[in-house]
């Protein structure tokens, strides 16, 4: 007669399991306190990378163990030099170990950047393997693409650009959502066909090419949104050269200030540009025109020096390719001027690229009708027609930005703050700017962009719009001497600071509830009326006094 067999009980197995990863953790443990003795003690030998070597098998995300194996190999380069090559080859061996566990960890491909910039021969071909190997795995895995830039980056010899676009085609091929895939694409594209007029844009014959190809992905699945993402950036303006776009000078602080299209760091400023004060060139110093650490700024003031003469004389800029001349008569007590054009926000569409994308938009307006209700088709026929012709179809983007509104209704802000832009930008380019008294009410502005466009603006007038706040850089307002932004729904006006001609503000009819926020505005110093009627403050006229002591308040 055969004995039964005896088969654990739930609760025995459990025990099992428990005893065992308690002793797991003890040998992890013990491993560990070695380790971190080693660490501490600046012991780097054969014991330390061994059990090193085992913890990060377990847990390849513990950034002071990869430290450690860095500072030892590099001590050993010298002690070892012989035998430094299988050393970093045997590092590489780790690696991969320790990839299968997690492709996905930070410490891990940043230590094989380190070991194949530090090893004598490396093997960059083997790399490229070993990155198409982890995108089979996982075609997504950011890690993995990040290392597989550096590796082209740093090859000996360098992989063809053309070869890594072919490698592009097929993960596509193989999956239109590989969003990683399409990205790469866009960073090879300009390298092979530059386009001469924008950077980080292709030339437009491999511009059609591109729109064909990405055109089979969305009409295959249109709700995908990867290949919307790439035609976005297809069709998209370029980016715009640093600029000058307006210059002020004020002889009360004796300090000329240079407004940029986008923000500038001294080193940039202090490079690209000049002053001259008569037929002399000043001498002084460039900082931002908010206090405080700024690396990077629009607005960059020039102190002249006390010795410049109290006569009239003329400032010449040389900024950014920009060269003007402010003329400073003796009874002037401020000078401004802008060098923007009414085009600023629109791209010079040649022949060939605009029918390209009257192509695109016909095409777009068919997929429309074929899939209604599509969030990213939608999308991408507000941003074809905001660049062939704002104007032409203003009445056709605002009406698709409410259907956005509609379809997507979890980001209607954003697509609210986009219309805002949208706005913003056409009046901007019809030239309304001009002449410094600039009436923005009742567009239904939730947000204000491109506030440097505005520096030279004197009153500016954002009354009845949907602004919840007034939080930007509205220190870039440097002629402003009205703001009226009556009847928003604005409880924040931390962004009303550092305005040097700001005499009037107006800001009632809104959701202004502490006395607090208003504290920023104290900053601006000519500041005669404030009018916050109207709002759910809750102070007494006595706590606005203590704040704005020499402001008249309507409260």
């Amino acid at each position: 007669m055969h004995g039964r067999i005896k088969v654990k009980t739930t609760a025995e197995q459990d025990q099992e399991r428990r005893k065992e990863q308690e002793r797991k953790l003890k040998l992890f443990q013990k491993a560990s306190s070695i380790a971190f003795y080693k660490i501490g003690n600046k012991e780097y030998d054969d014991a330390g990378l061994k059990v090193t070597a085992e913890l990060l098998y377990k847990n390849s995300d513990i950034s002071s163990l990869w430290n450690y194996r860095k500072r030892a190999i590099l001590t050993m380069k010298d002690e070892f030099a012989e035998n430094y090559q299988k050393l970093c080859e045997n590092e590489l061996e780790l690696l991969v170990a320790c990839l299968r566990n997690n492709p996905k960890s930070y410490g891990c491909w940043h230590h094989r950047c380190f070991i194949m910039l530090t090893m004598p021969t490396p093997a960059w071909e083997d790399e490229l393997k070993l990155c198409n190997q982890f995108l089979q795995f996982d075609d997504r895995n950011f890690h993995c693409w990040d290392y597989r830039r550096f590796v082209v980056k740093h090859s000996v010899p360098e992989v063809s650009i053309d070869e890594e676009l072919k490698v592009t085609n097929h993960l596509i091929e193989n999956n239109f959502s590989n969003y990683s895939s399409w990205h790469y694409r866009s960073k090879l594209l300009p390298k092979l066909f530059p386009s001469l007029k924008y950077s980080e844009q292709i030339e437009e014959g491999k511009l059609l090419e591109e729109l064909e190809y990405v055109q089979n992905a969305f009409f295959t699945d249109p709700n995908d949104q990867s290949a919307w993402f790439y035609h976005q950036w297809l069709v998209g303006r370029g980016d715009k050269n640093q600029k000058l776009i307006s210059a002020h000078f004020s002889r009360e602080s004796n300090a000329v200030t240079c407004v940029f299209r986008k923000p500038s760091s001294r080193n940039s400023v202090e490079s690209n540009c000049s002053i001259s004060v008569g037929s002399a060139i000043a001498k002084g110093i460039w900082k931002p025109v908010v206090d405080g650490f700024v690396k990077y700024c629009h607005a960059w003031l020039f102190k002249l020096s006390d010795d410049v003469p109290i006569e009239d004389f003329s400032i010449r800029l040389h900024c950014f390719d920009v060269k003007v001349e402010l003329d400073v008569g003796c009874e002037l007590m401020f000078a401004n001027a802008a060098f923007f054009t009414n085009n600023e926000f629109r791209q010079t569409l040649g022949e060939t690229k605009s029918a390209l994308l009257e192509t695109e938009l016909d095409s777009c307006i068919e997929l429309n009708e074929l899939e209604p209700g599509n969030k990213w088709i939608v999308l991408t026929l507000v941003q074809l027609m905001n660049i062939i012709d704002p104007d032409k179809y203003r009445e056709d983007i605002n009406k698709y930005v409410s259907e956005l509104k509609s379809i997507d209704s979890s980001r209607r802000n954003y697509f609210a703050d986009l219309r805002s832009k949208i706005v913003i930008e056409q009046n901007i380019s019809a030239g309304k700017l001009d002449n410094g008294n600039v009436n923005l009410s009742d567009f239904g502005i939730t947000r204000m962009y491109h506030v440097q466009y505005f520096s030279c603006v004197k009153i500016l007038n954002l009354s009845e719009n949907s602004l919840t706040s007034l939080c930007g850089p509205l220190y870039l307002l440097r002629c402003c001497e009205q703001f009226w932004a009556d009847d928003n729904e604005i409880d924040d006006v931390t962004g009303i600071c550092d305005m040097p001609s700001l005499s009037l503000l107006s800001l009632k009819g809104n959701r202004l509830v502490d006395v607090g926020c208003l504290k920023t505005i104290a900053s601006c110093h000519v500041l005669k009326t404030v009018d916050i009627r109207q709002n759910p403050l809750e102070c007494s006229e006595a706590d606005v006094m203590r704040l704005l002591p020499d402001v008249k308040v309507s409260v």
